[in-house]
């Protein structure tokens, strides 16, 4: 499937060259195998939630790998706490509400010094 995007991204890349006289230097692709969230630390991660005030926290499937991949196939426990995030992450115009960052942090605060 991945090699199916990076063939329809090198066919784009390669019109957009020539239609605006524009050249792309993409660097060095860098490939994590897909890997799964550790199921204690994932867990232990739900269960932190549940001992915040904040209501607005829930568990959720994600396809995102982030760091916590690299981390996970060298066989290090690994889950993700994500933060809301208007106009979604690695976008110049991303934006977080400060009150979204509290609640991320305290579900880690929690998972670190509660279900430890």
């Amino acid at each position: 499937m991945l090699d199916r995007y990076d063939q329809l991204l090198e066919r784009e890349i390669k019109t957009v060259e020539q239609e605006r006289g524009v050249r792309f230097e993409l660097g060095t692709e860098m490939q994590t195998a897909p890997a799964l969230c550790d199921a204690g630390a994932g867990g232990k991660l739900s269960q932190a939630r549940w001992l915040i005030p904040d209501d607005t926290a829930f568990t959720m499937p994600s396809g995102g790998g982030h760091d916590a991949a690299v981390f996970a196939n060298a066989g290090i426990p690994s889950a993700i706490v994500f933060v809301r995030n208007r106009n979604g992450s690695h976008n110049p115009d991303e934006a977080m509400e400060i009150a979204d960052l509290i609640a991320g942090t305290d579900v880690l605060f929690s998972f670190l010094t509660k279900t430890a």
